[in-house]
């Protein structure tokens, strides 16, 4: 490569293998490149995440062999692509230095570097002040005295192997050298913010908020206000990185919430705290919700957190909600205590309930974090998360995605290590096992196989017919349309209506309330059926055929699943409020 003075540098974010339209730009990578930009070292970003193309493909079309230094972001589910882009990408120009980051770069740095030879080196933790050290050595005059590369010519990174916080191959060949760790960044407020483009193979929706409160789409904005988290849960990718928990000052979350407001030229009204656990300190959290609300009071927002720090700041709670909250996201996993115990939440179960009360006294949405199945999952665990889904109130809680949910054994997780030990098994290092192959219990494993055949026939023709039920009735209630009057003269003011009569719309919202509880009804009578050994699904012959024995009639005169979601999609066609399949319901987060 020789002596550089500015190389040219590239991060990717390789795709995890699926697309999701609620896709946003990788904030990790933006802060590094954000970071080295502010020390005079340009670099362009790529965002394949959601890519569902060739990696290779992609690593040619978008020409990443033109650069000095590429790093790529992994975790478990993109970490496959992210070798075969380095792989390519070495054969084509062996000089270019590949940098890996990110959790499970961290988590398996020695296995990487021993097994892929077209990785050079790998930041461990956090990656701004490593990279820069990097980048700034190789537009220096490094030393040469180290060692010697293949070809008997001089190594010209030997003067890099040093740097705190990675991991690299010795230069003779002989081993790694896995230098001590870096200190964490103690003062985040030093770290510009995360203000860098990517060239996106699918490209970036409008990030929005519904704000049912003030009745309108909000524009919204993601924002990182600190990093890490003190708690141990077992399961956590966070635990890879560290455990170092730090914040930032509520005046610099103001001031970025101002900035990007002025450089994309978009009135953000609504802030998506990103923060692994926002409510660390309830005192912080305050700080920062008011220095939002002086600076804005349209401004609402959301954030993440764990359900015994809920009770513990209770009475905070309701300052927060004046100066905008509007939702949390709370982490509650499972109401069974055995799994709880297995994901060290150190919760109780009867916490979560207590959380969930207090949260919906108040009037505070809860966007819901659980884990339905793990591997040791018994029919009983399962009992017990049903029951608190109903008795708690989330029987109407869109999207369903949390029927569906199954403990990922992520690398570097105490929890991979627990089955690891359990199953008497090694995990491949490169491997993420799929979580719905590992249930111990034969029973068990079918309850998931037969629930994830429902998700796949059934679920997108909920979605798409709860859509637009939803958007029906959200219209009327926002009195963009009339209603017919019963003897069919009009509006109900007499004026032309949407030509649906008030017994009409009575029975969509009937019908619309009934898809919303459809998966809950199925997976009621399926564990019902589990737990008597299946006769229902053994009498016509299999889990693909007895399907349709488990489904609950529905609406308000008990039809069938599809007949609702025929009716359902009629209704709102003849109310002139159908959508096109696949587009967003009307309800808050987007």
């Amino acid at each position: 490569m020789g002596t550089l003075t500015r190389p040219a540098i590239a991060f990717v974010n390789p795709s995890v293998g699926f697309s999701d339209r609620r896709k946003s730009k990788p904030i990790g990578l933006a802060y590094i490149m954000a970071y080295l930009e502010k020390s005079g070292f340009p670099s362009s970003g790529f965002d394949f995440g959601d890519s569902e193309d060739d990696a290779v493909e992609l690593a040619a079309h978008y020409g990443l062999d033109r650069f000095d230094v590429v790093g790529f972001s992994v975790y478990n589910e993109s970490f496959r692509a992210a070798i075969a882009m380095a792989e390519w990408i070495k054969n084509r120009r062996p000089e270019c230095l590949i940098v890996l980051g990110g959790p499970h770069a961290t988590a398996v740095h020695e296995h990487i570097l021993r097994r892929y030879s077209c990785v050079d080196v790998v930041v461990r933790r956090e990656g701004e002040e490593a990279m820069l050290d990097l980048v700034r050595g190789l537009g220096a005059d490094v030393s040469v005295d180290v060692g010697a590369d293949v070809d008997g010519g001089v190594d010209d990174r030997a003067g890099l192997t040093g740097i705190k916080g990675t991991t690299w191959r010795a230069p003779d060949g002989a081993g790694l050298l896995v230098n001590e760790d870096r200190d964490f960044v103690p003062d985040l407020d030093q770290i510009p913010f995360p203000d860098a483009e990517f060239t996106s193979h699918s490209g970036y929706p409008d990030l929005t908020y519904y704000d049912e409160v003030q009745g309108r789409l909000k524009a919204a904005l993601t924002i990182c206000s600190s990093r890490s988290c003190p708690y141990n849960c077992s399961f956590c990718g966070v635990l890879t990185i560290g455990r170092k928990y730090r914040s930032r000052e509520a005046e610099r979350v103001v001031a970025e919430l101002l900035h990007f407001r002025a450089r994309h030229g978009v009135n953000y009204e609504h802030v998506y705290f990103s923060d692994a656990n926002f409510f660390v300190s309830p005192t912080r959290a305050l700080e920062v919700a008011e220095a939002l609300y002086e600076a804005d009071p349209q401004v609402t927002f959301s954030f993440g957190t764990r359900v015994n720090q809920i009770l513990k700041a209770a009475e905070v709670l309701p300052r927060l909600k004046e100066c905008g909250l509007r939702f949390i996201e709370l982490g509650i996993e499972s109401a069974s205590e055995p799994v709880l115990e297995r994901l060290a939440k150190h919760v109780k179960p009867e916490v979560n309930v207590a959380a969930v009360r207090l949260l919906k006294r108040l009037g505070i949405e809860i966007s819901l974090d659980f884990i339905m199945l793990d591997p040791a999952t018994t029919l009983p665990d399962v009992r017990a998360n049903l029951e608190f889904l109903r008795e708690a109130g989330f029987y109407d809680y869109v999207p369903h995605d949390h029927l569906y949910t199954a403990l990922v054994l992520y690398e570097g997780t105490p929890i991979r290590d627990f089955y690891a030990r359990r199953f008497g098994v090694v995990f491949d290092p490169d491997d993420l096992p799929s979580p719905f192959t590992l249930f111990e219990l034969p029973e068990v494993q079918r309850f998931s196989d037969t629930l994830r055949a429902f998700r796949k026939r059934w679920q997108d023709r909920i979605d798409d017919a709860l859509a637009q039920g939803e958007l029906a009735l959200a219209s009327m209630a926002d009195g963009s349309d009339g209603l017919d009057g019963s003897d069919g003269s009009g509006g109900l003011d007499g004026s032309e209506g949407s030509g649906l009569s008030r017994e009409s719309h009575a029975r969509l919202q009937l019908d619309v309330v009934s898809l919303r509880h459809a998966p809950n009804l199925f997976m009621e009578r399926l564990l019902e059926d589990a737990e008597a050994g299946f006769p229902r699904l053994d009498q016509v012959g299999g889990a693909g055929g007895g399907l349709d024995a488990l489904l609950p009639r529905l609406g308000h005169d008990h039809v069938h699943l599809h007949d609702l979601i025929e009716r359902t999609e009629a209704v709102a066609r003849e109310a002139g409020f159908a959508q096109a399949p696949g587009a967003a319901a009307p309800h808050g987060r987007d």
